[in-house]
């Protein structure tokens, strides 16, 4: 899909592979040819996806492991957040649902079941607790400010 489109290219709900081994999670190659191509990564923060061998409890850390991670990759300019978090049972909304997930297929790394990402746990405390993260890790106000919308008004602005 990167080669072939004419515009940049989201990759939505992720993270990266090198992190925490799943399919859902994209590799490095996949993730440099999207910035390549002036594209932006999303991570995903819904429980049980974007977790890592240094924060197997989904929390807030496991989600930034992703994102450092990516920014380290491809650059600040490349990495926005999708945190697909919802208010009320998302692990149950999830479960309902887990026979179409082509990422429950397969092995996975074990870990430990959460009902919710923790410091992430809905709408609205997410984004306010990855900013306060952010600051917090040394972030400018000018990369946050690209981090939280304007790398991905960015691109909607090239591909619309």
């Amino acid at each position: 899909v990167i080669e072939a489109s004419r515009v940049p290219v989201f990759i939505t709900h992720a993270g990266a592979r090198s992190v925490w081994n799943t399919s859902r999670m994209k590799p490095d190659e996949v993730i440099r040819a999207c910035a390549e191509r002036g594209g932006v990564i999303g991570i995903e923060a819904a429980p049980h996806t974007t977790l890592s061998e240094t924060h197997k409890h989904h929390s807030i850390e496991s989600v930034m492991d992703h994102f450092q991670y990516c920014v380290d990759l491809v650059g600040i300019d490349h990495v926005t957040f999708g945190p697909d978090t919802m208010f009320g049972d998302h692990v149950g909304v999830h479960n309902t649902y887990a026979g179409n997930y082509a990422h429950d297929a397969g092995n996975r790394p074990e870990h430990p079941r959460v009902e919710y990402v923790s410091g992430l746990e809905n709408p609205g405390e997410a984004f306010g607790n990855i900013v306060g993260w952010l600051v917090k890790h040394g972030y400018s106000d000018d990369e946050i400010a690209k981090v939280i919308g304007g790398n991905t008004i960015r691109v909607l602005e090239q591909v619309w």
